[in-house]
C-alpha cells in the first residue's frame, strides 16, 4: 500500500525542511512533488537566520511539518558549537512554536547519539539521555525545545542511517573497497543500521493510519540485530565479491584517531513502534543488502 499517496489523499499539506540529505531525498521520491507538498533546502531557508522560518510556515499553512534538516557533522560540531546548537536546537523552538500556532504536527528526526551508550541492554524511549558529544547534546536540546513548545509532535530517533543517497558509512566503505584500500573498521561500537527508505515508509505509514490523536510521541527506529561497524564492512565486501581482494581489519575505538566520544551501545528497543505498526521490524541484512545492491548498480552503470 502506498502510504505516501494515502497521506496526501487525506488532505494533508506537507512541508519538509531538508532537501538533499538521505531522508530528504527519500521523502522527495515518496511524495513525488505533489501540489500539497513543499520541500525546502538550505538555499530556500537558513536555519542560522531564525526569523526566516515562521513566514514560510505561516504562508503555506501545512498540517504536517517534517524536519530532516540538521547539523550532522559530528567532528566539526565540536568546533562549531554555536552553529550546531542553533540549527539542531534553536531552530526547533521556532518551528515548534510556529507549528503550534498553525495547528500543525511536527515530525522531527533525532539520533542514538543522545545516549551515552553505557547501558548493557536495549535503549527504550523512556531511558534517560546523556550525550557524549556536541552533536548529541545539540540534538537533545532540540528534542527538549519541542517538548516545551506544547505542539503536537512525533520524534523519531534513528540509529545508523544508511542509503544510496548522500554521505554515509556504507557508501564510504564501498568507495574504499573499489579503490582497493586496506580498511580499519571499529569493532566495539554496537548497533543496527536502517535505510532511509525504510524510515520514511514507517513514518508515513504511522501518520497515514492516524492511530494516534493529538500526538506527543517519541519512537526508536532501527532494525533487528546486534552488530558492529566492522560486521557491516565484512558483509558489504561479501556482497561486492571483494572479500578476498580487500584487507579489512577490526580495531578498537580506542585506536581510532578521533577526539569525539561516541556511544558504544546504540541498540534500540522496538517494542513501541512495533505495537503501532502491528508487525516486527526487519533484520538488518534484509534492509541493508538491497541498498548495497542499488549502489552497486549505480556504480556499474
Amino acid at each position: 500500500m502506498n502510504y505516501f499517496n494515502m497521506l496526501l489523499k487525506q488532505g494533508h499539506k506537507i512541508l519538509i525542511f531538508g532537501k538533499k540529505g538521505q531522508l530528504g531525498t527519500s521523502f522527495k521520491i515518496g511524495f513525488n512533488s505533489h501540489k500539497n507538498f513543499l520541500q525546502l533546502g538550505k538555499d530556500d531557508v537558513d536555519f542560522l537566520n531564525l526569523k526566516s522560518i515562521p513566514p514560510i510556515i505561516n504562508e503555506f499553512k501545512p498540517t504536517l511539518i517534517f524536519n530532516v534538516s540538521a547539523y550532522t557533522n559530528v567532528n566539526l560540531a565540536e568546533n562549531n558549537i554555536d552553529d550546531a546548537y542553533k540549527i539542531n536546537g534553536n531552530a526547533l523552538t521556532v518551528i515548534a512554536k510556529t507549528a503550534l500556532k498553525n495547528k500543525s504536527t511536527l515530525i522531527h528526526f533525532s539520533t542514538d547519539y543522545i545516549f551515552d551508550g553505557f547501558k548493557l541492554g536495549k535503549y527504550r524511549e523512556t531511558d534517560l539521555p546523556n550525550p557524549l558529544n556536541i552533536y548529541g547534546k545539540s540534538k537533545l536540546f532540540g528534542e527538549k525545545n519541542i517538548l516545551k513548545s506544547e505542539c503536537n509532535f512525533f520524534i523519531f530517533r534513528i540509529s545508523w542511517l544508511m542509503s544510496e543517497f548522500g554521505t554515509n558509512f556504507l557508501k564510504t566503505i564501498m568507495n574504499k573497497i573499489y579503490e582497493g584500500e586496506d580498511l580499519f573498521v571499529i569493532n566495539d561500537q554496537i548497533g543496527s543500521p536502517i535505510s532511509s527508505e525504510l524510515v520514511t515508509q514507517i513514518v508515513v505509514e504511522i501518520l497515514a493510519k492516524d492511530k494516534i490523536k493529538n500526538p506527543k510521541e517519541i519512537f526508536h527506529l532501527s532494525t533487528k540485530g546486534k552488530i558492529s561497524w566492522f560486521d557491516i564492512a565484512i558483509h558489504t565486501a561479501k556482497i561486492m565479491s571483494a572479500s578476498k581482494n580487500v584487507n579489512i581489519k577490526s580495531i578498537s575505538s580506542n585506536y581510532y584517531d578521533s577526539k569525539v566520544k561516541r556511544p558504544q551501545n546504540s541498540i534500540f528497543d522496538h517494542t513501541k513502534v512495533e505495537q503501532i505498526l502491528g508487525r516486527k521490524l526487519p533484520f538488518w541484512k534484509d534492509d541493508i543488502t538491497p541498498v548495497i545492491k542499488k549502489i552497486l548498480l549505480k556504480t556499474n552503470n
